[in-house]
């Protein structure tokens, strides 16, 4: 056990000393230290954990500092560059009425993506979480466009 005068900074972020090693023992055995408290003595360059001097405070093996949980993601379809990039975050139904819409100039597609248009925008409102509005807009105006070209033609 070490003679030496320590400082330690507390549960409440304040800092506490000088006390005897025995006082640190005392009160990390109590819960009024933890394992990543910071702890500082003369001769140290800098505070550290409570985890790397333990031996020296004559506390035997303790356990290392708990690592703080991961940080919490979000969704990649909340991502605006990744919705930018990748069809993530979008109704399956706006996305289908895109390239549906993007193929409706060969004439055999209208149609489909006149449908699928109007589904997708039927999707996005009972999933408003969903993303795709412009791709469901995009396949009803080129779906219907065309369609009513090609009927205007027949006719």
């Amino acid at each position: 056990m070490s003679e030496a005068t320590w400082h330690y900074v507390d549960n409440a972020g304040q800092r506490q000393g000088p006390v005897a090693a025995g006082f640190m023992q005392a009160a990390f055995r109590d819960g009024r230290l933890r394992p990543e408290s910071l702890v500082w003595r003369a001769g140290l360059a800098q505070w550290v954990s409570l985890h790397g001097v333990a031996f020296e405070m004559g506390l035997g093996a303790v356990p290392p500092p708990i690592p703080a949980p991961p940080a919490a993601t979000r969704p990649l379809g909340s991502d605006p560059t990744m919705r930018m990039l990748l069809p993530v975050g979008r109704s399956p139904w706006a996305i289908a009425a895109g390239y549906l819409g993007l193929l409706a100039v060969t004439g055999i597609f209208a149609p489909f993506a006149l449908v699928t248009g109007i589904i997708a925008v039927i999707d996005i409102k009972k999933h408003p979480d969903t993303h795709g509005m412009g791709r469901a807009i995009f396949g009803i105006v080129m779906g219907g466009a065309v369609t009513g070209l090609i009927a205007f033609l027949l006719l």
